[in-house]
């Protein structure tokens, strides 16, 4: 059976444990994306297979006007993806929640965490940075310690 057949079929029937996910907000600045970026390196380094999700309550798009992208989403596209030698990015044009984004990041790769900055939905285990308001499901305000937090996450106890 050709090889890129097999990881097909792995993929679609073999169910993959379920990854651990953790959400992080804050306010604009607080330093949620250089935490996450650290989190990244550390447990990457520790053979950790890791996801990010970017939620944000704005109206941005990572599309950029005038592409192709762009101009097939403009003709009425519900749906666009972008592939490349380095990259394959979808581009669907709803807003969706960050348990449907986990369940279909869950068919592109094996993960062990999936850390969403900016959480806002509420099953997710979120950690709180600064003083903004508390949000559904919040497990603790982060100290700055750094080293507490990634040993927490890696032993799975928050």
């Amino acid at each position: 059976m050709d090889e890129g057949l097999n990881s097909h079929y792995f993929l679609y029937n073999h169910p993959m444990q379920k990854p651990f996910v953790l959400g992080f907000y804050g306010y604009s600045a607080s330093g949620k994306t250089t935490l996450l970026e650290r989190l990244i390196r550390d447990l990457t380094a520790a053979v950790w297979r890791v996801a990010v999700i970017k939620q944000t309550n704005k109206s941005d798009s990572v599309d950029v006007p005038g592409k192709d992208t762009a101009r097939f989403i403009q003709a009425g596209a519900g749906a666009v993806v972008f592939a490349s030698a380095v990259e394959t990015v979808y581009l669907v044009q709803k807003q969706s929640t960050a348990q449907d984004i986990v369940e279909n990041l869950t068919h592109f790769g094996d993960f062990d965490v999936i850390l969403v900055e900016g959480a806002h939905d509420e099953d997710i285990p979120k950690v709180r940075l600064g003083d903004c308001a508390e949000r559904e499901n919040t497990l603790f305000t982060y100290d700055g310690d750094y080293e507490r937090l990634l040993e927490k996450i890696k032993n799975k106890d928050l």
